[in-house]
């Protein structure tokens, strides 16, 4: 790699994600969006507030419920746009399944600081194959989460 490209690159975005998932994003995204958030469990549909232009986006993410939280990945690290938003909001709508839920008290965590039983198995494993080491934690406050979380 480029030595300048490597100096440009946050240091917790993996070379994998940079060199291969990024660009593929422009081309994959708009696909991604159809079905976000409703029957396939990979993708879920993410809303957020700009944190400096309070311009409202949609983004899909990878979230899985567990313990009392839903676990979102952080593949383009916890700069990217959207969580540098959720952080300085604290809060952001999800759609999962085909459900909205209202998230809230948005943390930064390590995967390896986590116990694996309060992680979902997914995060877990696609953290470790993608080479990343943190994930985001947010707690529902919707009616439904209490259904979705007991499940889980």
């Amino acid at each position: 790699m480029n030595r300048s490209l490597e100096m440009s690159r946050p240091a917790d975005v993996p070379g994998f994600v940079d060199r291969v998932v990024r660009p593929l994003t422009h081309l994959l995204n708009p696909f991604i969006l159809r079905i976000a958030g409703g029957w396939f469990p990979l993708f879920s549909l993410l809303h957020h507030r700009g944190h400096k232009t309070g311009r409202v986006y949609a983004t899909p993410v990878t979230a899985f419920p567990r313990g009392g939280y839903f676990w979102l990945g952080l593949a383009f690290g916890e700069n990217s746009g959207w969580a540098r938003n959720v952080l300085a909001a604290g809060d952001a709508d999800l759609r999962y399944r085909g459900t909205d839920y209202h998230l809230v008290e948005a943390t930064v965590v390590n995967v390896a600081d986590v116990e694996p039983k309060q992680m979902p198995p997914m995060v877990r494993l696609g953290s470790a194959l993608a080479g990343v080491h943190k994930v985001l934690r947010m707690r529902p406050v919707t009616p439904e989460s209490r259904r979705l979380i007991k499940g889980a």
